[in-house]
């Protein structure tokens, strides 16, 4: 047993009575009966089994599961009537709370992309491999790499010039990390530096077009991926438009000019770069108007103690409330343009940002998709098989096959005909460790008394 798992081992003991451990981890479990989505050329099987040993699948077939393998004590679950299909991915979170795991497996999400990554992060992934919590896998960046005063000074690495900025890209490759993230205040050289150093160490870079960049200039270093569109509206506005607002991208956005889609997207396609849109912030903008109806919400009781101040963030948008729906539907017709062109894009939500819930925003995201014209089953790949190989994990994730990592959701019904379903799964999987409905629903109960203790306390301090 290593150092870090050690000592997760004893952290999570000394935190039982806030987060029971609730995972089953027989050494077999098989899903009898089940209609499966493999995700697959292979395609569905209407009705099969599927065993899983350890932490892969090693069975994956038509009809009910022999008697044979039923017999050596296994955990058998008989799905009939019921869909087995891969976890989804959420591809760009910023998760910190062991506790908050579980409401990713509450809305089938059984791995998530850390874009503010430290040790933590890594630790977390740990916790869920081991079954230790009911959460998602962690494929996490190292920290932000901005410059000299960067937008998050908590949560960021400060470069003043290129070679600082190889240093701090080595540095995260040392540690162990498998991707960067470039953020707003970097200079040209610094940018371009550390692009160069990431790729030679073999790294995946994701990044915010920096304000000093065009993101043609960001889409000719051909990173992996550019992150909510960062810097599209700037070259997508019709020419001659100018405003004064603080924040202007909505603005931009509204006044799009739809002509100059089409080069833009084949120029992204060229390049090779992925783009997540993050449809989800616009979605929570939306609901900023009304944060009494938010906040009661069911999935409000979930929600991270700083979520107590995200309705004295609305001063913020107001000038651009106006904006807001024409924003959402160019950056949905910009989209459609870019996946014509051949473009890949993921779907990730950005929670949590002020009214973009953990988990239930992958639901908000998944309708901007079907707005893009992907039918249910291109949205099912693109968060299952596609974000995988995005992830390096071609044929090992994101798929039911023998011998794929056993990342898997049990639904009531097929998403396929439904993408509601996917709002209740009956179970998830994470690397094997088995969480029933009744394990999800006492982790969540565990969760909410959590995070009503924060906000009352921060509700206290901050009248104080």
């Amino acid at each position: 047993m290593s150092i870090r798992l050690a000592l997760i081992t004893l952290l999570h003991a000394a935190l039982a009575t806030f987060l029971p451990a609730i995972a089953q981890s027989p050494d077999r479990v098989i899903f009898d009966n089940v209609h499966i989505l493999t995700m697959t050329p292979d395609g569905d099987i209407e009705t099969g089994h599927v065993i899983v040993e350890g932490s892969r699948i090693t069975t994956v077939a038509e009809g009910s599961a022999p008697a044979t393998s039923k017999e050596t004590g296994a955990l058998i679950i008989d799905g009939k009537g019921q869909t087995l299909m891969p976890g989804l991915t959420d591809m760009h979170v910023h998760y910190w709370e062991m506790s908050a795991g579980v409401v990713y497996l509450a809305n089938s999400i059984t791995r998530v992309r850390n874009l503010t990554g430290a040790t933590y992060a890594t630790d977390l992934d740990l916790m869920a491999l081991t079954g230790q919590v009911p959460a998602p896998r962690v494929y996490t960046t190292g920290p932000l790499i901005d410059g000299a005063e960067p937008v998050r000074p908590d949560g960021s690495v400060r470069t003043e010039n290129a070679d600082q900025a190889r240093g701090v890209v080595r540095s995260q490759a040392a540690s162990g990390y498998p991707a960067i993230k470039l953020y707003s205040k970097l200079s040209p050289e610094s940018f371009t530096a550390a692009v160069e150093e990431a790729r030679a160490a073999g790294l995946k870079i994701f990044c915010h077009v920096p304000e000093t960049m065009t993101v043609s200039e960001v889409l000719a270093l051909k990173v992996d991926s550019i992150e909510h569109f960062d810097g599209y509206a700037e070259a997508l506005v019709r020419d001659g438009f100018t405003t004064d607002a603080r924040y202007p991208w909505a603005q931009l956005w509204a006044n799009a000019d739809p002509a100059k889609f089409d080069a833009l997207a084949a120029e992204t396609a060229a390049a090779g770069t992925a783009l997540v849109p993050t449809f989800a912030l616009i979605y929570g903008r939306f609901y900023s108007a009304d944060p009494d109806e938010y906040f009661a919400r069911p999935e409000s009781a979930y929600l991270p103690s700083w979520s107590a101040w995200w309705p004295r963030s609305i001063s913020y948008w107001e000038e651009n409330r106006p904006y807001f729906k024409a924003q959402l539907d160019a950056k949905i017709a910009f989209a459609r343009a870019a996946r014509e062109a051949g473009v890949t894009l993921l779907i990730g939500t950005d929670a949590p940002n002020p009214f973009t819930t953990p988990g239930w925003a992958i639901h908000d995201e998944i309708e901007a998709f079907s707005r893009i014209g992907y039918t249910n089953r291109e949205i099912l790949d693109l968060a299952t098989r596609i974000a995988a190989d995005f992830l390096g994990e071609e044929g090992q994730s994101g798929i039911i096959a023998k011998g794929a990592r056993a990342d898997i959701v049990l639904l009531p019904s097929s998403p396929i005909e439904d993408l509601a379903a996917l709002r209740t799964p009956t179970g998830a999987m994470v690397n094997g460790h088995w969480h029933d409905r009744a394990a999800l629903d006492a982790a969540l109960e565990t969760r909410a008394a959590r995070s009503k203790e924060g906000r009352e306390r921060m509700a206290g301090q901050s009248s104080e």
